[in-house]
């Protein structure tokens, strides 16, 4: 992930990287981040990010003056504005804004904010597969669970049943790891579609079920849990 902060406040930018920083490690992720002090530095930079962390109070330039311009240029960038004034909220969405956040910045809501970003990039983020010699593509989010099959694997969707070329580890290093959990040696989950699970076997929502071995049941439940906290489950 490429993230872009633009404050004219050193102190909130360095708050917001160290934020970033925090939530690539704990969700085992790469950010990469450059930081503005103005409007103007931002606009001219050439790079493509990600995300866009922007301050609607900007002195000489506001910051929805530069979404506005950004999104002349077509930029499809994820911008998610900081203020102490929320009257200004409005105005925000003109540019398609993602989040608005008041300071100071509140830890948990900057966190909920990227997690929403991530999964919607995950969800609708297709990968390419070698299936019958043929380059097939499927979104991360259609598939239920994946199985070892050999040197091969065969990708488990609602409806129907993919071989692919690929090793279950090559499979899994394509999707997003914070929905994507091995359950055993030969098998990957999506926790989207976990109906329910015991103490050998997670049973999928597509009417299929998975092993759940002991060397991976600590770290499925730890990761099954965090996704349910994440996903406004009450436990």
């Amino acid at each position: 992930m490429f993230a872009a902060l633009c404050d004219d406040d050193k102190y909130i930018t360095e708050e917001i990287k160290k934020l970033l920083l925090e939530y690539a490690k704990e969700n085992r992720i790469t950010i990469d981040i450059d930081e503005f002090e103005s409007g103007v530095e931002l606009l001219n930079s050439e790079n493509n990010y990600d995300i866009i962390v922007l301050d609607f109070q900007l002195g000489s330039t506001d910051g929805l003056t530069v979404a506005k311009e950004l999104r002349k240029r077509n930029v499809l960038s994820c911008i998610i504005f900081l203020t102490s004034y929320p009257h200004f909220m409005i105005d925000a969405f003109e540019v398609n804004t993602f989040r608005f956040l008041l300071k100071p910045i509140d830890k948990s809501k900057f966190f909920k904010a990227i997690d929403d970003y991530v999964k919607i990039v995950d969800a609708n983020y297709p990968i390419t597969l070698i299936q019958n010699k043929e380059l097939k593509k499927i979104n991360s989010n259609e598939i239920c669970f994946i199985e070892a099959d050999g040197k091969y694997s065969n990708i488990h969707l609602n409806t129907k049943v993919m071989h692919c070329s690929k090793t279950l580890s090559g499979v899994t290093n394509l999707l997003p790891k914070y929905c994507f959990v091995r359950t055993h040696r030969s098998f990957v989950v999506n926790l989207h579609y976990i109906k329910s699970y015991s103490s050998d076997t997670v049973y999928l929502s597509n009417g299929e079920a998975a092993y759940l071995s002991k060397n991976y049941q600590k770290s499925f439940r730890t990761s099954y849990m965090n996704f349910l906290k994440k996903n406004y489950v009450r436990l």
